[in-house]
This record gives structure tokens, sequence and C-alpha cells, in this order.
């Protein structure tokens, strides 16, 4: 049941995912050419400075997830209606409080635009995305019910269906009216239908949660609950001085429109992973089952499976960025839209240490590790911010970037694996890095080959050019990986969950698996 699901969430997620990064594309071509790169930058911005709403959450729904998984597992309903009551309760009150903050913050907003009095109607335009931030607090705990019942695929149905409707009346609105404010508040009325649409949903498929009886959490696990909320305070704050911080400081040193211009980039980045990430992310749900009711070593066993696809699709997304990436964007949006090349190799290389910790850091979510580093994202996070301003003195833009990639390797890049393998696998941390230097080398070799053979038969930067050099990217990495791993334990599982779930036949459990 569990590989079931996942692959049941994994194909919904990257269909959604093709077919919002097309819109995508379309969309922000629109944006730039009605409304300016400026406007671009504000909206890259306002994401950034609001994200720091999400301090406050304080990871207060990774702690209720996780500690759903056995309740759900043993469909204990009384301590399932406990949690979500308790979440319903907590996010609403949340939601008052954000709307206070952003007031707060709303005075500073000047300090954090280089030309502010560039942008008409400033107020107005952070206030709807002030409102956009606080409408998915409301319904938040049954998305979060659904997603830790690895059902997420019914709710991104309805996802994929507002997301090709907005975004084809967004580009109307700008196509015709050139209307910033328009574009946003047509954003606001839509999620906040869809908002409700998902919560109707939900209350159907779960209609045991439709009580007006109050259930109370259990003093243990209220206790792992506040606990696990300080440590993930610390990492959301951590996290935002590392991810949220360098839009902020792009504006306020350099200009908004440079924001607009390192926004195109962070856009396909995320749609290029966001494609690939739910064949991780899918089975995260499984995963944190998995850790619920079984050993260490079978833990271990599908660790190994998921750092292989890990690497796999994370390598192959580097190598396809540093062929393609520029020229498409010279294609997509016309030229003077790129960045400087060493700030584009920092963004990859920054990229790749990022996505490489998405398997370590799925294990270490779901098993609820939160409080063993807690410290550790805050020392990363004013690290980077430290390293990012001492550095674009010297190094200007590309020197923002370069505090991140230092941050990283210095802290988080070992001390997550660290926790992990001490704490589930019961194992050495060099049995992870012997294997990272080997993929980390790979990823470098065969990008190099690639880039090679790319180089030598397309000429130009055509839209035929770059689909022929993307084409490229990804069948030449395949093939060497598919030869270099075809004869792993991992590998030959990976193909016989496929092989059988093509064919229509037995579908095996996760769980399946033994070294």
């Amino acid at each position: 049941m569990r590989t079931q699901n996942s692959i049941k969430n994994i194909g919904m997620s990257i269909f959604s995912q093709v077919v919002i990064t097309l819109l995508g594309f379309v969309s922000r071509k629109v944006f730039i050419d009605s409304l300016g790169i400026e406007y671009l930058g504000v909206n890259a911005l306002l994401i950034n400075v609001l994200s720091m709403m999400a301090l406050v959450e304080g990871g207060i729904g990774i702690s209720i997830t996780y500690n759903l998984y056995k309740p759900l597992a043993d469909n204990d309903r009384y301590k399932i209606i406990a949690l979500i009551q308790l979440y319903r309760k907590t996010y609403r009150i949340l939601a008052l409080i954000i709307l206070l903050i952003s007031i707060c913050i709303y005075p500073l907003l000047g300090h954090f635009i280089k030309d502010a009095s560039k942008i008409p109607y400033l107020p107005t335009i952070y206030f709807l995305f002030v409102f956009k931030n606080m409408i998915s607090y409301f319904n938040a705990h049954k998305w979060t019910l659904i997603q830790a019942d690895q059902k997420g695929y019914i709710l991104a149905r309805m996802e994929l269906l507002f997301q090709v409707v907005v975004t084809f009346i967004k580009i109307w609105i700008l196509i015709v009216t050139h209307n910033y404010i328009l574009y946003l508040a047509i954003e606001l009325i839509v999620l906040v239908f869809q908002n409700i649409v998902n919560g109707i949903i939900v209350d159907r498929k779960y209609q045991y949660l439709k009580t007006s009886v109050k259930h109370d959490v259990d003093v243990s696990t209220k206790d792992n609950i506040i606990k696990n909320i300080k440590a993930l305070f610390l990492h959301n704050v951590g996290s935002y001085l590392v991810f949220g911080t360098d839009s902020l400081l792009i504006s306020s040193f350099i200009s908004i429109a440079v924001v607009g211009f390192y926004s195109n980039y962070t856009m396909l980045l995320g749609q290029l992973s966001g494609i690939l990430s739910p064949i991780l992310s899918g089975i995260g749900a499984s995963i944190g089952n998995l850790i619920a009711t079984e050993s260490s070593e079978k833990n271990y066993s599908i660790f190994k499976i998921t750092y292989l696809v890990n690497f796999w699709l994370f390598s192959i997304i580097v190598i396809f960025l540093y062929n393609v990436l520029e020229p498409f964007i010279n294609w997509w949006l016309g030229s003077g839209f790129l960045l400087d090349h060493r700030t584009y190799m920092l963004i990859l290389v920054n990229f790749y240490l990022t996505g490489m910790r998405t398997s370590i850091a799925t294990f270490k979510t779901r098993a609820g590790l939160f409080v063993q580093d807690k410290y550790v994202p805050i020392i990363e996070g004013i690290l980077n911010l430290i390293a990012s301003l001492v550095l674009l003195r010297y190094f200007d833009l590309a020197g923002i970037f370069m505090g991140t990639t230092i941050s990283t390797i210095v802290t988080v890049f070992w001390t997550q694996p660290l926790i992990v393998y001490k704490n589930i696998f019961k194992k050495s941390i060099w049995l992870y890095f012997a294997k990272y230097g080997v993929y980390a080398v790979l990823t470098i070799l065969t990008c190099i080959v690639t880039s090679y053979v790319g180089q030598s038969i397309v000429v130009g930067n055509s839209l035929v050019s770059i689909i022929v050099r993307g084409l490229i990217c990804i069948t030449i990495p395949n093939l060497i990986y598919v030869c270099l791993f075809y004869k792993t334990k991992e590998f030959q599982y990976l193909y016989q969950v496929l092989k059988q779930y093509v064919s229509s036949k037995r579908r095996p459990k996760i769980d399946s698996y033994q070294v």
C-alpha cells in the first residue's frame, strides 16, 4: 500500500508540475512584457519578505504531521481528531498574529527596496500579498491530514485545475489591462475559493472529523509537539536567514531590477526540481510510516534507494541547467536578462548542495529529529548573512551566493547526515560521505562529457538547438548511470517496482527490499 500511494502521489505531482511549469513560462513572459522587470522584482521580494511569517508558525505543522503518522497507521481516530482540532485552533490564531506582524513590518518596507519610489500603489500591493499569505492557514489542518495519510494526489488534481484557471485569467488581465493590482486581486479570490473547495473534499473523505466533542491531546504527545516546535522555530529562523535573505540583500544593496533577473533563475530551478522532486517527496509519508513501524536496517535499505534516486535526479538537473538554462533565458525573454557567469555557477552549486540533501532531510524530518540540531540552522543563517555582507563588498552579486555556499558546507552539509545515521540507521556517517563523494565526482565528469558532446553536435541558440541540447543532457547522463548502477541492488529494486507497476501485475511493498 505504501508503494501504491507513493506512485500515485508521484505521478499526479509530476503531471501537475509539468502543466504548471509550461503555463508559468508563458505567464512570466507576459508579466515582464506587460509590467516590466521592476514589478517582477517587487513580486519576488515581497514573497521573500512575507516568508518571514513562516517563523511565526514555528514548525507546528511539521511537528503535528509527524505525530499523525502512527495514529493514522493504527486508525486511532480519537488521537487524529485531537491533533486536528489542536492544529485548526492554533493556525487560526496564527493567521491573526501574522496580520498584526505584517502591519508592523510595513513601515520598514521602504528600507528593503532601494528604489521604492518607482513602484506606485506599493501599500496596496503589500497587503494583497499579506492576505494571500494568511488564507492558507485557515485550512492548513486539512491539507496536513490528507498528506500524512498519503492521499495528497486527491487535492493535487484540484490544485492543477485551479492553477490552470487562475494562470489563464492572470495572463488575460495582463494583456488587456496591464494592471498589477487586479492581477493580484484575482489570484487572491481564486485562492480563497480553492481553499473552500479543498476543505469540502477533505471533510467528505474524513467525515469522522465533524464532531463538536472536544478531544484532548495526551500529555506525552503535547510535550513532544511543544519540544519539536521550539526546535523547529530555530530551524525556520536559520532557514530564512539562508534562503530568504538573498533577494533582500540584492534589493537593498544592488537594485530591485536585479531581484527580477535573479527570480527568473530561481523560477526555472524551482520548476525543474518541482517536476522531479515529487519522486522523492511523494514517498515522504511512506517513509514516516516506515520509520514508525520498521527496523533500522530496513530503514537504511530504503534510504540507499532514495539516495540513489536523489543523486540521479539532481545530477541530471544540474547538468541540464548548466548547458541549457542561459540559452533558454535568452530565447525565452530576450537578451539582457542574464546574470554574470560567476554568479550563475554559484547558484548551480548551491542548488546541487541543497538538492542532494533531500533524501537525508526527508528521513530526518519524518523521524521527528528536530531537537538534535536545533541551533545549527541559526549558526548557518548568521554565518550566511555575515559572509554574504562581507563578500558582497569584494565580489558584488556573486558574494551573496558565496556566503550561502560557505555556510552550507560548514554546517548542515555534515550535521544532518550525522544525526540521521546515528539515530535511525545506527551506522557510520562515513558511509554517507563516501557515496556523496562518488556521486559528486560522477556529476562533474558526466557534465564534462555531456557538455563536450552537446557543443560538438549543436550549433546556435535557436529553440530547436536548445531542445536538442536538452535531449543530449537527458540521454547521455542516463545512459552512463544505467551502465554504472545497473547491477546494484538499489537499481534492481527500482527497476522491478517500475516494471511490475507498468505491467499492472503484483505491486510490491516499499519495505520488501532487503540488502
